[in-house]
């Protein structure tokens, strides 16, 4: 139950952060005086955003009823796993060997706490 609710937390986290860098650079190509904020708090993606994070900052807080920090914590690494991927082969962001290196020693820290 503990791993479910772990990768529930990661969905809701990722998918929120997905959806703010969708809904920022829409607001930024708004052609309108209003400015970034209200382009921001007009764009639905933005709402939904925090709705995920909202919804993800409770899941995890479910975890933490369930196990120690130290021992949960290293997992919410995985989202930043996670967003790169998406960011790759769902935005079409380029991803440099840098980062892809940098992933490789995330899930390998990760591997490593978790033993």
């Amino acid at each position: 139950m503990t791993a479910l609710l772990i990768a529930i937390t990661l969905l809701l986290t990722t998918g929120g952060q997905l959806l703010q860098k969708i809904s920022a650079d829409r607001a930024s190509q708004a052609d309108n005086r209003h400015g970034m904020i209200t382009n921001l708090l007009r764009q639905p993606q933005s709402w939904v955003a925090a709705g995920l994070l909202g919804l993800g900052m409770l899941s995890w807080l479910a975890v933490l009823s369930r196990m120690e920090v130290s021992q949960a914590y290293p997992f919410l690494g995985l989202g930043y796993v996670l967003v790169l991927l998406v960011s790759r082969y769902r935005l079409g962001e380029h991803i440099s060997l840098q980062r892809w290196a940098g992933v490789a020693l995330i899930v390998g820290g990760i591997a490593v706490l978790s033993a």
